[in-house]
C-alpha cells in the first residue's frame, strides 16, 4: 500500500522536499527562465530592478545550483583547487582566508589539497587524483618537485596560479610581493634612526624570496652610501640561524665596532636576533635596532613591538583568485600579479619624535622616559 501525505492526517508526515528549480524561481519572480538562467550566471544583459529581484526570490527559496547540471552547462564547476606544501607555516592561516574569501565573492567553492610529503605520494597526487577532480582551476603552494609531474596535469600552465612570492615558476603565472622593496625601505628607516653599522641576518639563497631581501638589503646600503662589511651579513642554512652564529654577528669587532642594527630576513629570525641581544646585555630600540619581515600578529608584543615589513598573505590570496579567474575568463595575459608590501614602524629601530620622525637610539628623549 502506497502511503501519501496528507494535510489532515493524525500523523502528518512531511512532503519531500524537492530541489528549487529556475522554473519555481522564474514562476515566483513573474519572469522567463532564461532571464533567472542570465541571472544566476551573472550575465550583464538584465536590468537592475530585475536582477535584484530574481536574486531576493532565489535567495528566499533557498536556490542551490547543481554542480553537475552547471558543469553540463557552462563547460565549469564553479570550483577552485588550493595546493598547500607538505610543511605548515605561519603564514597559511591567512593565505586560505584570502583564497577562500575571494572565492566566495565569486560564487565559487575552494577545495583544499595538502600535499603529502613524500615525492612518490607526491606524484602519485599530481598524475592520478588532480586530473580527475572537480574544479576549474588550481591556485598552488607548490614545492619545487611537484614541477616534474605538472605536465601530467590536465590544468596546465595557463590553469594555474602559483602563490609564489619567489617568481621562479617557468610559465606558470604567479602572485608575488615586493619582497625586495620592502627591505630596501627598512634600512632607508634604520639609517633615519641613524644607525650605520646595519647587519643581516636570512635564510639560504637557494630560496629566492631570501635572496631578494638580501639583495635588498645590499639596494638600501648603496642608497645611503654605506660599506658592505662581509662579517655583518649571516647567511644560514636554516630557517633560523643558531644561537651560536647570532652571537658571533651582533659582537663583530669591525674598526668601527660591533652592529648597532640588524635586518632580519623574517620575524622569526628577528625573535631569535632579540634573545641573544638579551643575553648579551642589549635592548632592542635603545641599544639595537630591529627589524623583521611578515608582520606576524605576535611580534606586536615583542620588545615593545617589532618594526617589521608587513607581507600581504591574504591580499596575495584574493590576488592569486583573480588572476587565475581571469586567465579562465579570457587566457593567459603577459603579466603576472604583485601586491606590495608596507613598513610597520613599531617601537624595536628607536624612539619617534611627536610627528613621527625617528630619533637616533640613546636619545636624550628615550632616556628620559
Amino acid at each position: 500500500m502506497t502511503r501519501t501525505w496528507r494535510k489532515d492526517t493524525a500523523h502528518p508526515e512531511a512532503p519531500p522536499r524537492s530541489r528549487t528549480t529556475i522554473a519555481d524561481i522564474a514562476e515566483a519572480a513573474g519572469v522567463s527562465k532564461p532571464t533567472v538562467s542570465r541571472v544566476l550566471n551573472q550575465r550583464g544583459d538584465v536590468a537592475p530592478a530585475t536582477r535584484r529581484k530574481v536574486e531576493e526570490v532565489a535567495a528566499e527559496l533557498g536556490y542551490v545550483p547543481s554542480p553537475g547540471a552547471r558543469a553540463l552547462r557552462t563547460g565549469r564547476h564553479g570550483a577552485l583547487g588550493l595546493l598547500l606544501p607538505p610543511e605548515p607555516w605561519g603564514g597559511l592561516v591567512d593565505v586560505v582566508y584570502g583564497v577562500s574569501e575571494e572565492a566566495a565573492a565569486r560564487q565559487m567553492n575552494v577545495m583544499v589539497f595538502p600535499l603529502p610529503a613524500e615525492r612518490e605520494a607526491q606524484r602519485r597526487f599530481a598524475t592520478t587524483t588532480l586530473p580527475h577532480l572537480p574544479i576549474d582551476g588550481l591556485v598552488a603552494l607548490m614545492p619545487d618537485g611537484m614541477l616534474l609531474h605538472r605536465g601530467a596535469i590536465p590544468l596546465s600552465g595557463a590553469r594555474i596560479v602559483a602563490f609564489d612570492d619567489r617568481g621562479i615558476r617557468p610559465g606558470i603565472p604567479y602572485v608575488e610581493t615586493t619582497n625586495r622593496e620592502g627591505v630596501r625601505d627598512v634600512v632607508g628607516h634604520l639609517v633615519a634612526h641613524g644607525c650605520r653599522r646595519i647587519a643581516f641576518t636570512g635564510g639560504t639563497a637557494e630560496l629566492a624570496f631570501a635572496q631578494a631581501r638580501y639583495e635588498g638589503y645590499l639596494d638600501g646600503l648603496r642608497d645611503a652610501g654605506l660599506p658592505y662589511v662581509p662579517d655583518r651579513v649571516l647567511r644560514s642554512d636554516d630557517d633560523v640561524p643558531s644561537e651560536v652564529e647570532i652571537r658571533r654577528l651582533l659582537t663583530a669587532e669591525e674598526p668601527d665596532g660591533p652592529p648597532d642594527a640588524v635586518v632580519a630576513a623574517w620575524d622569526e629570525i628577528a625573535t631569535a636576533v632579540g634573545h641573544v641581544a638579551y643575553e648579551l646585555g642589549l635592548r632592542p630600540g635603545r641599544d639595537l635596532a630591529l627589524t623583521g619581515f611578515d608582520d606576524r600578529p605576535e611580534v606586536e608584543l615583542m620588545f615593545n613591538g617589532l618594526t617589521t615589513v608587513h607581507q600581504p598573505l591574504r591580499e596575495m590570496g584574493q590576488a592569486s583568485v583573480r588572476l587565475l579567474l581571469e586567465i579562465l575568463d579570457h587566457g593567459p595575459g603577459p603579466g603576472n600579479a604583485t601586491v606590495p608590501t608596507h613598513l610597520v614602524v613599531r617601537e624595536s629601530c628607536g624612539p619617534h619624535a611627536a610627528d613621527g620622525t625617528p630619533l637616533p637610539l640613546k636619545s636624550p628623549l628615550q632616556n628620559e622616559s
